[in-house]
């Protein structure tokens, strides 16, 4: 009779924990137990050239699309984004005037994919997360708008002929998520190879030096620098 009290009573304990634990792993398995994820971007960016020898991110830009995701933990996956994206410049063409007349843009259109690795804090929303990688793009569409002559002297609708329309970019960012399905994003990218390079300069700088600009008289080289700021939704 209490062996039979005994398996009653190890019956009942069983029967109160099984659910608790099940309950447990569900939820933990909740998060990446759909291993592949499709979703879509929307937001916009501030960017600047680098090369033309202003500073500032001025001109501001659209950025939407579609974003795919592999899971491969409670914490981590990689993402891979197609984008549509703006870049480029809005500047004065008369510097030192005294007055900000942004008279000269720089507009160029590009289609990238960016393929990231994506890391949470925490398993479960609400967390904050960090992501990094590369981003591959090309320029669709490109304009140069400034006065016919401008006052330094520099006509870049000339060097527009000649733009690289490829685009290799590093990305970092830093986000938050707010659900299981929602996270608000900030990116910063920086383009390791430039959508211009001027023929005559390029046997005396490498193509990468951070320190090379643009002059007064000339300009050597023309690259990307954006920050972003985005909404990701995931299905």
């Amino acid at each position: 009779m209490k062996i039979s009290y005994n398996i009653l009573w190890a019956s009942l304990v069983l029967l109160f924990i099984m659910p608790q634990e099940a309950g447990a792993q569900y939820k933990k398995r909740r998060r990446y137990q759909q291993r592949f994820k499709a979703g879509m971007v929307l937001g916009g960016n501030l960017s600047q050239v680098d090369g033309d020898g202003y500073s500032g991110f001025d001109k501001g830009n659209l950025q939407f699309g579609l974003s795919g995701a592999a899971i491969l933990s409670e914490h981590a996956e990689i993402g891979v984004e197609f984008l549509y994206a703006g870049r480029g410049s809005k500047v004065e063409s008369e510097r030192g005037s005294g007055v900000e007349k942004k008279d000269r843009l720089i507009d160029l259109r590009y289609m990238e994919v960016p393929i990231l690795f994506r890391f949470r804090q925490k398993a479960e929303a609400p967390s904050s997360l960090i992501e990094a990688g590369f981003s591959f793009g090309r320029i669709i569409h490109s304009r140069v708008t400034e006065p016919a002559v401008p006052d330094d002297g520099i006509a870049f609708r000339n060097f527009e002929p000649y733009f690289n329309s490829n685009e290799v970019a590093l990305l970092a960012g830093y986000g938050y998520q707010t659900s299981r399905r929602l996270n608000f994003k900030l990116r910063f990218g920086f383009a390791l190879t430039q959508f211009y390079r001027n023929p005559a300069k390029k046997g005396e700088q490498p193509a990468n030096s951070l320190f090379a600009a643009g002059s007064r008289n000339s300009i050597e080289f023309l690259r990307n620098y954006y920050l972003s700021l985005m909404a990701h939704y995931q299905f």
